[in-house]
């Protein structure tokens, strides 16, 4: 399994807005996190297409969470950038007939192996990963 940049830098973006107060925009978002400006504005984008962020106009603007860093989870963000994490690519049960017994039983272990990592990233707030002082 590989996070890609997009979801790596997403998580990122994510995290420095629960630790500020105020908006942020993207050219000092980007600069926090050593990111590339035009790849980061695109990210937001999509989070904010998603109800994950708030874009603010003007002279104070910038991007904020939309909810509370509590009710935003790892995986609410590596699934929106990266899709459906994938472990191994086997038919879905019952479209192809298994060649044989352990095909089945062996893909049942991706299946199970997927369902335990959207499970345990979906339990990780953004507020969880924040240190508290």
């Amino acid at each position: 399994m590989k996070i890609s940049k997009k979801a790596y830098y997403g998580l990122r973006a994510t995290l420095a807005l629960v630790q500020t107060e105020k908006s942020l925009s993207i050219h000092t978002l980007a600069e926090m996190e050593h990111l590339p400006e035009n790849y980061l504005e695109k990210i937001l984008q999509t989070l904010r297409k998603a109800g994950l962020v708030t874009a603010h106009k003007g002279v104070a603007g910038g991007y904020t969470l939309a909810r509370s860093a509590q009710e935003i989870s790892v995986w609410d963000i590596l699934s929106l950038l990266d899709g459906p994490i994938k472990t191994f690519s086997a038919p879905i049960k019952g479209t192809l007939p298994c060649l044989q017994v352990s095909h089945c039983q062996t893909n049942e272990v991706w299946r199970m192996l997927e369902n335990k990592i959207e499970a345990t990233l979906s339990d990780v707030s953004l507020a969880s990963l924040i240190p508290k002082n």
